[in-house]
């Protein structure tokens, strides 16, 4: 327990995890409200919607060293400098998004939209028919989508290399202690680096579990109710 004692008391190390914390947290949020909002749009009549699909879908195909190198190069061009909140957080973005939209878009590919329409038909707006009727039965997918963000924005290694300024980030220190002076710390900031990511990929997992039980029980429910 030597190594896990000593990583916990370094300072850098800390330093580290909480710019990871914090991005991750950023991006997991505003990855969710742009995919959310992207998938608001694909409910209705969309003029190209197959291309826009297939843009947004996009990152998910490109190797990450490209997307990395790419970003860096127009980062330069523009005369951009790199940056944890600029350069770091745009690329995490275009990394997170498109598995954000695919963890929101089903939800809410399936939900029934006349269940919206009768709401509006009894009175409620469309902002009150979206938080009470639509967005309760989206929220599992919403929140695995932000859960899921975070976990990849937290453990980005390659996009990180090439888009990260002064600031460290947890993969980043990580990588310069195996390149400067390797020792079992390395190793125990490992075990916690997966122990952490892999807590909250459990919890997604239990939130979107929960949500598909909630609608076999709404299913369940509204063919005992017809009978």
């Amino acid at each position: 327990m030597k190594w896990y004692w000593q990583t916990l008391h370094n300072d850098q190390f800390f330093n580290a995890l909480w710019n990871s914390a914090r991005l991750g947290a950023v991006v997991a949020v505003l990855s969710s409200a742009v995919a959310l909002l992207a998938a608001l749009a694909f409910r209705r009549r969309l003029a190209g919607k197959a291309v826009i699909l297939n843009m947004i879908l996009v990152p998910l195909l490109i190797p990450g060293i490209v997307m990395g190198v790419g970003q860096a190069v127009l980062w330069n061009v523009l005369g951009l400098p790199f940056s944890l909140w600029g350069s770091t957080l745009v690329g995490h973005l275009v990394y997170a998004i498109p598995f954000a939209f695919v963890s929101i878009y089903p939800r809410l590919y399936k939900f029934d939209p006349n269940i919206e329409a009768a709401a509006m038909d009894l009175g409620a707006g469309p902002w009150d028919a979206f938080w009470s009727i639509v967005f309760p039965r989206i929220a599992p997918g919403v929140v695995a989508g932000m859960l899921f963000a975070f976990t990849l924005s937290f453990g980005e290694f390659i996009r990180t290399l090439f888009l990260i300024g002064a600031q460290n980030t947890l993969p980043m220190y990580l990588w310069s202690i195996i390149l400067t002076a390797a020792s079992p710390e390395a190793n125990a900031i490992a075990v916690l680096v997966v122990t952490l990511s892999l807590a909250v990929v459990l919890i997604g997992l239990a939130v979107a579990g929960r949500g598909l039980r909630d609608d076999r029980r709404g299913r369940e429910n509204s063919t005992d109710a017809s009978a």
